[in-house]
């Protein structure tokens, strides 16, 4: 059996895992009938062509603008400039490993 491979979820994304009944012909993934979209595509792929029509295909264009005008702004090499140590401090390697980075006494939730 091999398992859909479309991303579904809204917090957690994930795999669908239902048995697969096609793949995608742009790309191969495996689909379920579930999520087949228009001309056959996965929802993925219907997305990156503007074909809407599939809930699922509307959902991963969502994600997809989303990434886009993220990307803008990730790329501004001075947007991580109003950034202090204090924001950076979460980010640091080895701080993970703490619960609480700033020591003030409570070790019950991270300071942020």
């Amino acid at each position: 059996m091999t398992p859909c491979a479309v991303t579904t979820g809204f917090f957690t994304l994930g795999k669908c895992g239902l048995m697969a009944v096609a793949g995608c012909p742009a790309c191969g993934r495996a689909i379920c009938a579930g999520h087949i979209a228009d001309g056959g595509l996965c929802p993925e792929c219907a997305a990156a062509r503007g074909q809407f029509g599939h809930p699922a295909a509307a959902a991963a264009g969502r994600r997809r603008a989303y990434r886009q005008r993220s990307s803008e702004q990730y790329a501004d090499a001075t947007w991580y400039t109003g950034f202090d140590t204090y924001d950076r401090a979460a980010f640091d390697p080895g701080a993970g490993a703490s619960p609480d980075y700033l020591d003030d006494g409570d070790d019950a939730l991270v300071d942020s």
